[in-house]
């Protein structure tokens, strides 16, 4: 009770200290406004109050004890609310503020709470956690193992040490399946009270998945912590911060920034309270040169990053370029560098902005008269860049300028691979490779990255083929975004420095020559360039070398633990990254495979769940997202095998936001998004759509180089930091199948309806055929126009030239009509095929088997569909 501590002589000799727990509670607090933001403004005077003899004058302790934590004092802001501490006679913690209820759910949840220092870094032994009731029927794989499995031999010794052997056989039993009535009826068999509490603790912290608080309690038992009531006062002089509890040093110039600074903060302050020690010494390093920080999915490279460009920024003089390559990405880092800059001094010195609004700026300076090409949508018709490639891709509106890819594209149908994708990912390869005035040297350069094999003859159609490109952009007024990185490595030379320091987030999606426009900008010397990276999140087909680009002698960083996702989400993603990995990953010199290391915390298992359509699929995420708790603040459905400009559409038709530079959670509880423009967010909840054995992997595209899109989905899965769902219709995506032991499965139906009022159809894809001519349908189309199209892959090369041959556009009978020897269009064909043999000798007898199996349905063409059942049994 407080009543019966020692209050010291010297107040200010007290070493006052606030956990992450008290921070996020007091900012919320503050958020929240009215009642609620005036608690916490009270709370702040006690903060601010700190150096005087009794910070606390003016509240009243609560009537009622409290044990559930040691030395625990309660105030009583009024209304209910409370301010928890931790007081000895030589420190005070704040642990908690809140309501009521709130704050007796968390003393519940943190039962036996406790303040030390390891190793000279302050550090949380957690309370035993809250009760574990198992609810769910669904455990992965890893949920069986046992959970003594989680600790090294000389911890479980220390932990089972004098335990009668029928207990310890009883623990050594338990696993994910187990519940805290279990542990209960265990430990209730230990006779002595302080055993059975620290079993209790390490027990339940395990099945919580926090085996880092499991570990802490026995290292708090072998004495490797210290409590801080047992300190020396010398000892508290050499106390550095821990991950989740903080000194306030009182009349530092940090207590002071952050006391005045408190009205300043936002929903997105939250993300940059605490940073791990290992986050924190990356920010505060000083490099002679270029640095890397290599981190896996969810480690907080982010943070880290903008953490960097603050402190850079607050000297006088600088002027810091924070970096990404996605335009929506961009937005993001501006909302958060402008939440936690609370200096409008130290703001105006740091720039935020995507390369590709980087390069218009850029170019406007060198080409002043071309504004208007340098966009993505056409100044002339608005129409999206991804429409404009389809239209000179596949020649339409008279323009032949890409008749030199057809023998390609030919060739590539034949195996099975989109042409149109391939080849325009070529293009981009290309132009980040090398320079316009050097492209050359692509006719025998190692294609790294890329599988598919292109023979130099063909390598010289490809250069062509990109020129002809460039120039249709050109003439309609449009870039696309490795055009403007083009355009602009033409004037490198005249690139002059203008920033101190520059920093690149997602840097893995960044090719050499947007590296060789970032080495410009910016002075060789200290810490002038930092990139922050993760290989296994690499989605783009660029070639990549910080040599090429002039980057050398770059000191190399890394961290390696998650702190987004619960251990279940990382672990199902994780598994997906392995089977997919490319060696070509693992042969990078920039970047490396870094194995995560699991949050803290557990949580529901990613589940597969089916439906009958893509349409079923929507509409039931749709509902799920309706029908979440008020814990659950933000919610992303994404759209496998769509692409941005797919789902711009879609969601501008369903009254939903599209995810880009201008979400912010606050507002935007629920949003749409393909797979790529999750990348850098997170969200309470990630549905995952049209997860299905056609789409991931692509299945026009080739096998060998499955795995960008196998990166692609690892990074969308790691978005979700509570629950993750991978929906499908039809067969599940073999990706999806392969770790059947790290989720469960089901129905949709048996966790939501299908509500008549969310029925929407699906999102539109760019059209198979030339909108200006009018043609209806696929089966309207000549043999040539039909090999453009998806239902055209796989057909060999001789019933692709029959095609081109036969099915003119035009048509011809024989003289008197007696027999066609040409047709029109590929609807007539194949109703001609169907209908009788007589045609059979013009195309041989193995090219007419591969045209009866294009079946003609009410004029349409598609692709016989392999019989599957609707839901495997794995997934």
């Amino acid at each position: 009770m407080h009543e019966t501590l020692v209050k010291p002589k010297q107040p200010h000799e007290i070493a006052y200290f606030r956990t992450k727990d008290f921070e996020q509670a007091l900012a919320k607090a503050f958020l929240s406004g009215g009642q609620q933001q005036k608690k916490a403004v009270r709370v702040k005077t006690v903060l601010g109050s700190l150096d005087d003899r009794d910070p606390f004058v003016g509240l009243s302790v609560t009537n009622h004890g409290e044990n559930r934590i040691e030395n625990a004092v309660k105030y009583d802001l009024g209304d209910g609310w409370r301010l928890v501490t931790q007081q000895t006679e030589k420190s005070c913690t704040f642990v908690f503020v809140g309501d009521h209820e709130d704050t007796d759910k968390w003393l519940d949840r943190h039962k036996g709470f406790r303040a030390g220092v390891q190793n000279q870094r302050a550090i949380i032994v957690p309370g035993s956690g809250h009760l574990i009731v198992q609810a769910s029927g669904h455990k992965a794989d890893h949920h069986y193992a046992p959970l003594v499995d989680r600790l090294n031999d000389q911890s479980v010794d220390e932990v089972l040490d004098g335990l009668p052997r029928s207990i310890c056989k009883r623990l050594e039993a338990l696993d994910g399946h187990s519940t805290t009535t279990q542990i209960d009826a265990i430990v209730s068999e230990i006779g002595e009270r302080e055993k059975a509490e620290f079993i209790h603790a390490v027990f339940n912290l395990l099945l919580a998945g926090n085996d880092d608080g499991a570990q802490a309690h026995i290292d708090l038992k072998m004495g490797r912590i210290e409590l801080l009531n047992d300190l020396s006062d010398s000892d508290f002089l050499r106390i550095t911060d821990g991950e989740d509890i903080r000194r306030l040093r009182i009349g530092s110039p940090e207590y002071e920034t952050w006391l005045a600074t408190f009205e300043k903060r936002t929903n997105w302050y939250e993300w940059f309270m605490f940073l791990h020690p290992e986050q924190e010494a990356v920010v505060n390093a000083d490099y002679s040169g270029t640095a890397q920080l290599s981190g896996v999915s969810g480690s907080g490279k982010t943070c880290v990053a903008v953490r960097r460009a603050l402190r850079l920024a607050s000297g006088s003089g600088s002027k810091v370029l924070v970096l990404t390559l996605n335009r929506s990405l961009a937005g993001l880092l501006k909302q958060l560098v402008d939440s936690v800059c609370t200096d409008d001094q130290v703001r105006s010195r740091i720039e935020v902005t995507s390369f590709f609004e980087l390069a218009q700026r850029l170019l406007h300076r060198f080409e002043p008269d071309n504004d208007k090409l340098y966009a993505d949508v056409t100044w002339k018709l608005d129409e999206h860049v991804d429409f404009v490639f389809r239209e000179y891709y596949r020649q339409w509106l008279n323009n032949s300028t890409a008749r030199i890819l057809q023998p390609l594209h030919k060739s590539m149908t034949a195996r099975g691979v989109s042409g149109e994708s391939y080849l325009r990912e070529e293009f981009d390869w290309i132009r980040s490779a090398v320079r316009p005035d050097d492209r050359r040297s692509y006719l025998l350069i190692e294609r790294k990255g890329r599988k598919f094999p292109i023979v130099a003859d063909r390598r010289a159609d490809i250069l062509a083929g990109l020129s002809g490109w460039e120039e249709k952009m050109r003439d309609v007024g449009v870039i696309d975004y490795l055009g403007l990185t083009s355009a602009l490595a033409k004037y490198l030379g005249a690139i002059e420095a203008s920033y101190t320091n520059i920093l690149v987030d997602e840097a893995q999606d960044f090719g050499t020559t947007e590296f060789q426009v970032v080495r410009r900008l910016v002075k060789p010397g200290a810490n002038d360039i930092f990139l922050c990276g993760d290989i296994a999140q690499t989605i783009l087909p660029k070639h990549r070398s910080l040599a090429d680009a002039g980057l050398a002698g770059v000191t190399r960083e890394r961290i390696q633990k998650n702190y987004r996702n619960s251990r279940e989400i990382l672990k199902a993603a994780y598994e997906v990254l392995k089977n997919n990995l490319d060696e070509d990953m693992f042969d990078s010199s920039d970047l490396e495979i870094l194995d995560p290391k699991f949050a803290n915390f557990s949580g529901p298992v990613p589940m597969a769940l089916a439906a009958n359509s893509l349409e079923d699929e929507i509409v039931f995420a749709r509902a799920f997202a309706d029908s979440a708790g008020s814990g659950v603040k933000t919610i992303c459905i994404a759209f496998a095998g769509f692409s941005s400009r797919d789902v711009k559409g879609f969601a501008d038709r369903c009254g939903v936001p599209a995810l880009d530079g201008g979400y912010d959670p606050k507002y935007d509880r629920l949003v749409f998004c393909d797979l790529e423009q999750t990348k850098g967010y997170e969200f309470d909840v990630l549905i995952i759509l049209n997860c299905t054995n056609v789409v991931l992997p692509p299945h026009d595209a080739p096998k060998e180089e499955a795995h960008r899109a196998s990166c692609k989905l690892y990074v969308a899965m790691t978005r979700a930091r509570k629950e993750l769902i991978l929906s499908f219709h039809g067969e599940a995506s073999p990706w999806i199948i392969d770790v059947s032991g790290t989720i469960g499965t089901g129905l949709w139906e048996e966790f939501e309806s299908l509500r008549a009022e969310l029925i929407g159809g699906v999102p539109e894809r760019l059209p198979e055929t030339d909108p200006d001519e009018s043609i209806g349908d696929i089966g309207a189309l000549s043999g040539l126009q039909f090999l453009y199209t998806s239902h055209a892959l796989n057909l060999s090369p001789e019933a692709q030239e029959k095609l081109t041959e036969l099915v003119d556009g035009r048509g011809l009978l024989s003289a008197g009509g007696a027999k066609r020897l040409k047709w029109r269009n590929m609807a007539s064909l194949l109703s001609d095929l169907h209908a009788t043999r007589r045609h059979d000798v013009l195309f041989g007898p193995s090219v007419v088997t591969e045209l009866r199996s294009l079946p003609k349905d009410s004029g349409k063409v598609t692709r016989r569909s392999v019989d599957r059942p609707e839901v495997s049994e794995k997934a």
